[in-house]
């Protein structure tokens, strides 16, 4: 599992989930290319989490290298989170980060429940669009495929580490 940069939850300090680690792009791409080095890279699974907040980003990351995706605040906010930043509290208003009755009893998991199903369903669709425009048929061929990445106005060093040329290259 690989942790990056702008992840995190509510319980996190600010400055670590702003300030520490590299950015989960960079992060798998290393990580892919030392196991792809060493020969060893389809005997360790590659798990990528933090910073994940929308379709593409699952793009992104698995055509860098991972072999799936932590998806936590994005379902979080799907479930009614509003990334108020105290899960530390444990007086989370909307019911989910905490144990106190009165708070817990705002959830409705029925309805949340539904809203994360609908938010893994629209990104399915939204993938596979994307993989489609990009003439791939699978999520295993989208695997470490950078071939299809290009970078926008990122430092030439960076595209080195993402093995990705930059667009109209």
């Amino acid at each position: 599992m690989i942790d990056g940069f702008r992840g995190g939850t509510g319980a996190a300090p600010r400055v670590f989930r702003d300030h520490v680690g590299i950015p989960i792009e960079a992060a798998v791409a290393a990580v892919d290319a030392k196991l792809r080095s060493q020969g060893i890279r389809n005997e360790v699974s590659i798990i990528a989490s933090g910073g994940i907040r929308e379709s593409t980003d699952v793009v992104k990351i698995i055509a860098l290298g991972a072999d799936a995706v932590y998806i936590g605040t994005a379902a979080l906010v799907a479930l009614g989170c509003r990334v108020c930043g105290n899960c530390y509290r444990g007086l989370c208003p909307w019911g989910i980060a905490t144990q106190r009755q009165d708070l817990v009893d705002r959830l409705d998991p029925a309805t949340g429940g539904e809203q994360v199903a609908n938010l893994i369903h629209g990104w399915t669709l939204e993938l596979m669009d994307l993989m489609g425009a990009a003439g791939i048929n699978s999520i295993e061929s989208l695997r470490g495929n950078r071939d299809r990445l290009r970078s926008y106005m990122i430092d030439q060093a960076l595209m080195d580490v993402l093995d990705v040329k930059s667009v109209g290259a």
